[in-house]
């Protein structure tokens, strides 16, 4: 016999699985949603800072990083969610509800920089 589930007040949590209880699933999935949409919106200013007047700044720069991988994180979450709702027979559509957004635009450009700076150093012959 397995140990309960505590919740964080020490309450007991269903024993039962989270994947099979829609509702409870598609709660969890709202709630990625919003915190999906905080995020974007979180790196789009951060963005707009370190293109500014920040543009030095190593903390907003690895604050920008980290929520670019929980974002990508989190949307591959909220599919798989998704398509287990549709299991289910709840069809939620993600496209409407999650803003687009394909990475930092900025650390794109930091990284081909730095390939092309790779690319440009590596090609001599050395003895």
């Amino acid at each position: 016999m397995s140990t309960p589930r505590l919740s964080a007040s020490g309450n007991v949590v269903s024993d039962t699985n989270d994947d099979e209880q829609p509702i409870l699933m598609e709660a969890k999935l709202i709630e990625m949603i919003a915190s999906l949409r905080q995020l974007i919106h979180s790196n789009e200013q951060l963005e707009e800072a370190l293109r500014g007047e920040c543009r030095d700044d190593d903390d907003l720069m690895q604050a920008l990083r980290e929520n670019d991988d929980v974002i990508a994180r989190k949307r591959d979450d909220a599919r798989v969610l998704a398509m287990k709702l549709s299991g289910h027979g709840v069809n939620i559509s993600l496209a409407d509800k999650i803003p687009r957004y394909d990475g930092s635009l900025l650390l794109r450009e930091m990284k081909e920089k730095e390939q092309d700076g790779n690319t440009r150093n590596s090609g001599g012959l050395y003895l």
